[in-house]
């Protein structure tokens, strides 16, 4: 009966831990989108050319500033072990554009050595919310 218990425990437990890791993912995605907004706009390949910086928000998502107003969050459609904590990956074309078929690799950077490859997702389109206005009092 106490190992039944047990067990019964540790699953709750394991379902709490993994809601929480939802709540940490789900948390980090609304932090860095908190100054975009959604535009429904989804697109196939974007241009590497106008890409200004990239974030890396977990293992499942990355953040791609453009130059400009625009930005586009990429889901994977599986998740990409490690590149949650490394936040650092490579990726080479075949094409002048970064498309949802092309393949990234985590950097280790720890021993400088390629982690796993990921395939990309779509690329859904954001723009910068506009600056809320000062009011005159």
């Amino acid at each position: 009966m106490f190992g039944k218990s047990l067990i019964f425990a540790l699953s709750l437990s394991l379902v709490s831990l993994s809601a929480m890791a939802d709540e940490g993912k789900q948390d980090k995605l609304a932090k860095a989108l908190e100054k975009y907004e959604e535009t429904g706009k989804i697109k196939s390949c974007i241009s590497p050319s106008r890409i200004s910086s990239s974030r890396v928000i977990d293992d499942n998502n990355i953040f791609f500033i453009m130059k400009g107003s625009k930005a586009y969050l990429n889901t994977l459609p599986h998740r990409c072990s490690r590149l949650g904590f490394e936040k650092a990956f490579s990726y080479s074309l075949s094409i002048n554009q970064l498309c949802d078929v092309d393949i990234i690799t985590v950097f280790d950077s720890s021993s400088s050595i390629q982690g796993p490859s990921c395939g990309l997702g779509k690329f859904v389109e954001y723009k910068k919310k506009p600056k809320p206005e000062k009011s005159a009092e």
